[in-house]
C-alpha cells in the first residue's frame, strides 16, 4: 500500500515566497514536506522553478490557476505545467462577481470543456472550493454541479470550509471516491474567530479524514493555513509534525 504524500500549499507562505521563493522552498523541504502545491511562480520562469524543485527533490502536486486563465489561456497554461512537471491544474477561487447560480452553471461548462482538453494532454483538472459553493446538502451545493459537469473533474476538498457550513468531509470524499487526489487539511481555532489553525490545535476531526484517505484514493494531504497567528514557517512545521504523528498511528 502506497503511503499518502504530505505536501504544502504555498499560498500559506505567500509573503515568504514573494520575497524569496527559492529560499522558502529550501525551508519547506527542510521541514520534511515531499511536495508543494503552487500558487503562482512569483515572477520566475517555469523552467527555473522546475530546476530548483528537482534539486530539492520536491514534487509538484498541483498548481492553482485562476478561472480566467483556465477559460481564456488554457493551452498556454498547459504548456507551462508541462515545463514544471505538473499534471494537475486546479481552479482555486471564483471572484464575488461570478457567484450567482447562472455564473456557477457557466463555470461548470468552462470546467467541462477544459477537463476534456486537459485529458487530451494527460493532465487533470480540479476544483478547489470555499464556503460559497456549498448548500445545505451535497446534491444541493453548487460544488456538486461543477463536479458533475464531467467525470474527469477532480475534487480538491477543503475540510475547513466543509466544516464551516456543517458538512462532513468524509461524506464528500466517499461520494467522489477516486476523484480526490488532493485533500486540503486545515484546523479551526476553538474560539469565536473560528480562524484557520495549526493542525491538531483546533476542533476539526482531522484523524477521521486521514483514516479514509486510502479508501477514497487520496494521493496527497496538503497542509494549508490561510492566516497564521505565529510565524508561518513555524505554523507549517507544527502542522507537518502533527500530520506525520497521526499517519504513524494508523
Amino acid at each position: 500500500m502506497t503511503e499518502i504524500g504530505v505536501g504544502l500549499q504555498l499560498y500559506t507562505l505567500r509573503n515568504e515566497c514573494e520575497k524569496d521563493l527559492f529560499g522558502t522552498l529550501i525551508r519547506v523541504e527542510g521541514i520534511g514536506y515531499e511536495g508543494v502545491e503552487l500558487a503562482g511562480l512569483h515572477g520566475h520562469e517555469p523552467s527555473v522553478v522546475k530546476n530548483k524543485l528537482d534539486e530539492l527533490g520536491l514534487s509538484v502536486i498541483g498548481h492553482h490557476i485562476p478561472i480566467e486563465r483556465i477559460e481564456n489561456e488554457l493551452e498556454a497554461v498547459i504548456e507551462e505545467q508541462k515545463v514544471l512537471g505538473n499534471s494537475r491544474i486546479i481552479c482555486p477561487w471564483l471572484p464575488p462577481e461570478r457567484r450567482s447560480h447562472e455564473d456557477f452553471l457557466k463555470v461548470a461548462k468552462i470546467m467541462k470543456n477544459a477537463a476534456e482538453i486537459c485529458t487530451e494532454h494527460q493532465m487533470e483538472l480540479g476544483y478547489h472550493h470555499h464556503d460559497f459553493e456549498l448548500g445545505r446538502s451535497i446534491e444541493g451545493s453548487e460544488l456538486f454541479g461543477i463536479l458533475e459537469a464531467h467525470s474527469s473533474i477532480q475534487a480538491e476538498f477543503d475540510i475547513y470550509w466543509l466544516n464551516q457550513v456543517g458538512h462532513d468531509p468524509v461524506e464528500w470524499m466517499q461520494k467522489f471516491s477516486g476523484r480526490t487526489p488532493i485533500i486540503h487539511l486545515k484546523d479551526r481555532s476553538d474560539d469565536e474567530r473560528e480562524a484557520t489553525a495549526i493542525l491538531g490545535t483546533g476542533n476539526i476531526a482531522i484523524q477521521e479524514v486521514v483514516e479514509q484517505g486510502q479508501a477514497c484514493g487520496v494521493k496527497w494531504w496538503v497542509v494549508e493555513q490561510d492566516e497564521c497567528d505565529v510565524d508561518p514557517i513555524e505554523s507549517v512545521t507544527q502542522s507537518y509534525k502533527y500530520l506525520r504523528e497521526i499517519q504513524l498511528k494508523k
